[in-house]
């Protein structure tokens, strides 16, 4: 693929999903697709089989993005208070159209195909909930959390950030230390009062 081809995919991905953000999935076509970025219908066929295949390419960037701070946050200390730090300070300070493709995944993954779907979870599962539901996992068995069930954990530590996610503070600012800091204290150390 010459560079001006990878130039303009990236340019239909990116207008691709502005476009699904302001209007859902079923609200745009791909001729208003092809309108919006400036290419013919062909143009848009030719990097994209349909709808679905640009959708799944947007998801699949988003999710790969998030593997990554997944990732590093995997090797962000010896322990899980510094690797649990990492991804929520890593996630909710991605920038604010990423998060908004949070939100997307989650409104629009049921327009899809059965096997569409199954795909994206399978690899949201591998890149995402796999790897953290290891490293809680990990930190039970060094004795730093408190045993319980590791998926359960992740669900509970995502459905804590899901907010921070999900909407962008005043100004498209990032979501403040202090919220992120009462979150990971929350987590770690829950909300009781210290009765020692």
């Amino acid at each position: 693929m010459s560079n001006s081809d990878i130039a303009l995919r990236e340019r239909i991905l990116a207008e691709g999903a502005r476009l699904f953000m302001e209007h859902g999935y079923n609200g745009i076509s791909m001729r208003e697709i092809a309108e919006a970025v400036g290419v013919s219908k062909a143009g848009l066929y030719y990097h994209f089989n349909d709808k679905q295949d640009l959708f799944l390419a947007i998801m699949h960037g988003a999710l790969d993005a998030t593997g990554q701070i997944v990732r590093q946050a995997a090797g962000a200390g010896p322990d899980v208070g510094a690797q649990l730090g990492a991804l929520v300070r890593g996630l909710a300070g991605q920038p604010a159209d990423q998060r908004a493709l949070v939100r997307l995944a989650g409104n629009e993954i049921a327009h899809l195909g059965p096997e569409a779907r199954a795909g994206f979870g399978q690899r949201y599962q591998a890149q995402f909930i796999g790897p953290i539901t290891a490293m809680l996992a990990s930190g039970m068995a060094r004795g730093e959390l408190r045993p319980a069930d590791p998926p359960t954990l992740t669900w509970l530590l995502l459905g804590m950030l899901y907010p921070f996610l999900t909407t962008t503070p005043a100004g498209g600012a990032r979501t403040p230390d202090t919220a992120i800091d009462a979150l990971l204290e929350l987590f770690l150390h829950g909300a009781a009062a210290d009765r020692r």
